[in-house]
């Protein structure tokens, strides 16, 4: 017995440790300033593979929680088990919200139904929910739709071994068990193009040269922008936050779970007893530099919580060959905090990550804001740099999560060697919580960006020409629209490109004497405005609030055979299938759990 017994435990700890070791995370520093792995936010926390009372619970109840064994006695068991997600549009709303209007996602510029320079014929009032094309590099008369069908499948092996110490322990046990994870991520999505756009980023919209930027330089639509080009002053690609065109994949060994406990009450028709569970983190952290990326585990969280496990027979037949039992467990813990790669929106602008942000410095020259004489110099100044707001406001930062917890409830009807499982489950947890603190070492550099929006960047000096960049700032801008030319009002072409709404507005000159104006083109066609107080990012702008909490509800069933031999029962194989469905709750306003049905198979061996 016991060099069976040592067997198993090394054939256990050996498939553990040997796919452990190849679950290695993304890099990361104890300071966390001074690298990150990839990512982006929202980030969908997942349920991790590791958590399924009722996974764990069917298939070998008569097999575990024995009652006065004279020895130490378990069972081992192996559980494929193959799961896909449903309702996808529940998926895309956790990343879209209500931007997502009948399941799509519009992107359109600030001159919508524009077709030619220096007009405004046909143009067309934006949507209060479209997304900017501008921020993305798309003309400003380009039009698509975007769909996304998101789908998570998952091909698990779930590794158990229960172990009952009645002969040194009564009632005591210890319970491991240890998912070797396959995971395939795919947004799936799909653009739908209503006008390709023509138009060229004007001269000062885009960069700080006398030159258009061409549509021959921008990108083709929305499904080529999101994985990161440059053109005009924008010379840093997208980092984070990138939409995959194609499927994600993730191989690893999920959270691996241990229990240590003791059924303090228990006979032969029931039993009731309390455990300490910890999981120890072996899958991966959201390193990857994607939108939704497959992820194996709890994203690198310690666990550390208590559990229960009981039954009760109901009834039982005379000829004790069958009975109806109800068996309950549950569990709850805490996951302490890691350090993750995470991006943040602004405070009150959902999608804002997605934005243009310009680059501004304290070096001041021939720019002054003013509406008499003599005018004043502002702050700062543009430094001819765009970037995506996404690639600053992406950190290492702790995330901590207070509650988990996990509770399975089944009938169980026993007749012979045949077992009939059906049951509910019940999964929940709090929101992640974040480290400000950390955040404000390493992501926004305080004082040196501010949100481009739809702003003239550059104007032009009066006479010759010069491109001088401006202070131009939008901090009222969204995701949807800039200041000058907002959502639900046509593109006028009368005033637009003069930056009438940027912050703080006043005429741009570039003498103090206010005798030379800036403009806004070459040809002068109006005076340039600018910022005279320019309106600046900061950490304290990112929105670090706990991020939404999850709950889920899962109906499943089993059916198996053990194949009892009344001369030696010692060993015992046993075999079954079975099936779950989940569904998500809503929660804070949004459906933050997956939806996923799963089937597998469980089979092993019971010893004493």
């Amino acid at each position: 017995m016991n060099q069976k017994l040592k067997g198993l435990l090394s054939f256990f700890c050996l498939v553990s440790a040997g796919v452990a070791t190849a679950a290695t995370c993304c890099t990361t520093s104890k300071n966390c300033c001074e690298k990150v792995c990839g990512g982006g936010y929202p980030y969908f926390s997942i349920r991790s593979q590791s958590i399924n009372a009722a996974r764990e619970l069917v298939g070998w109840q008569s097999m575990i929680n024995k009652f006065e064994m004279e020895s130490v006695y378990g069972a081992f068991s192996i559980t494929p088990e193959f799961t896909r997600s449903f309702k996808p549009c529940r998926i895309a709303g956790f990343f879209f919200g209500d931007d997502l209007q009948n399941g799509k996602l519009t992107i359109s510029g600030s001159r919508k139904g524009v077709s030619a320079r220096n007009s405004n014929g046909g143009a067309v009032a934006r949507g209060t929910h479209e997304w900017l094309a501008d921020y993305l590099g798309l003309p400003t008369n380009f039009e698509s739709t975007v769909s996304f069908t998101p789908r998570i499948t998952n091909f698990i092996v779930d590794l158990n071994l229960y172990l009952g110490f009645d002969n040194w322990w009564e009632g005591g046990f210890f319970r491991i068990h240890a998912p070797i994870v396959y995971t395939k991520w795919k947004l799936n999505m799909c653009e739908k193009k209503i006008n390709d756009g023509t138009l060229p980023f004007e001269m000062g919209y885009m960069n700080s040269t006398v030159d258009l930027v061409e549509r021959s330089v921008l990108p083709a639509d929305f499904k080529t922008a999101m994985k990161g080009v440059t053109w005009g002053d924008m010379q840093e690609k997208l980092k984070y936050g990138k939409i995959a065109d194609c499927e994600l994949t993730k191989t690893r060994l999920s959270d691996i779970e241990v229990a240590l406990g003791w059924n303090f009450l228990q006979d032969e028709d029931y039993h009731f007893g309390l455990m300490i569970r910890a999981s120890f983190p072996t899958g991966n952290k959201p390193c990857g530099t994607y939108l939704f990326e497959p992820i194996v585990g709890a994203g690198g969280h310690w666990m550390l919580g208590g559990g229960l496990t009981s039954h009760v027979q109901l009834w039982t037949s005379d000829d004790e060959e069958s009975n109806f039992c109800v068996y309950l467990d549950a569990n709850i813990g805490h996951y302490f905090k890691t350090k993750q790669t995470r991006s943040f929106d602004l405070k009150g602008k959902k999608n804002s990550r997605y934005m243009l942000i310009q680059e501004m410095g304290t070096s001041v020259a021939d720019l002054y804001a003013g509406v008499g004489n003599p005018s004043v110099a502002p702050s700062h100044q543009y430094q001819k740099k765009l970037l995506p707001l996404i690639n600053k406001s992406t950190c290492c930062t702790d995330v901590s999560i207070a509650v988990q917890g996990d509770m399975a409830l089944k009938f169980a009807y026993t007749c012979g060697g045949f077992s009939f499982d059906i049951g509910y489950n019940l999964w929940g947890r709090t929101g992640e919580k974040f480290n400000e603190d950390c955040c404000k070492k390493c992501c926004l550099e305080e004082n040196k960006y501010a949100l481009k929006g739809d702003a003239f960047v550059t104007g032009f000096r009066h006479g010759n020409n010069t491109p001088i960049g401006l202070s131009a700032t939008e901090s009222e801008a969204t995701i949807n629209s800039g200041t000058n030319t907002v959502t639900g009002v046509k593109y006028s072409n009368a005033n637009d490109q003069e930056n009438p709404n940027v912050d703080n507005a006043q005429f741009a000159w570039a003498l103090a004497d206010a005798s030379v104006a800036i403009d806004f083109s070459t040809a002068y066609n109006g005076q340039q405005r600018t910022s005279s107080t320019p309106i600046l990012l900061s950490c304290d702008d990112l929105n670090l609030c706990e991020t939404p909490s999850a709950i889920s509800h899962k109906l499943f069933a089993h059916l198996s055979y053990a194949w009892n031999d009344e001369e030696d029962d010692s060993w015992v194989p046993f075999l079954g299938v079975g099936g779950e469905v989940e569904f998500s709750g809503k929660t804070d306003g949004t459906y933050s759990a997956v939806s996923q049905w799963g089937v597998w198979l469980k089979g092993g061996l019971s010893f004493d």
